[in-house]
């Protein structure tokens, strides 16, 4: 069976410091999960593993039966797998309706205004 994200004994070390630990995942397509712990305890070097930010020092990594451990975060990207930031403060001194304007225009293809107010323009 192939699974939408698959992790296989995954490890990351920095120096001798190892912070992640053999990790194992199966993770269905369509399905939830989270993944919770303290401060420091690899959360973030995980998810830079899975998006091709940080490469693993051993393991596998498995994009819908496809190993993207060596790829780069563009290639895992075009593949399907995003990643966002914990960034809530992107364009301050716009209401939250029109931040998630600009969120949805830019996955539309919608780059940037013109110099008329509520007008788009599309990229081509």
């Amino acid at each position: 069976m192939s699974y939408a994200l698959e992790l296989k004994d995954l490890r990351k070390n920095f120096g001798k410091t190892e912070i992640i630990r053999g990790v194992n995942l199966a993770v269905n397509a369509g399905e939830r999960i989270a993944i919770i712990g303290p401060n420091g305890a690899g959360k973030s070097t995980l998810f830079n593993l899975i998006s091709g930010r940080f490469g693993p020092s051993s393991g596998e990594i498995f994009l819908n039966g496809q190993r993207i451990e060596n790829k780069a975060p563009y290639e895992i990207n075009r593949m399907g797998l995003s990643r966002s930031f914990q960034i809530t403060n992107i364009f301050p001194k716009l209401s939250v309706f029109e931040n998630l304007r600009c969120a949805v225009l830019w996955s539309l293809g919608f780059y940037r205004a013109s110099k008329m107010p509520m007008t788009w323009q599309k990229n081509t």
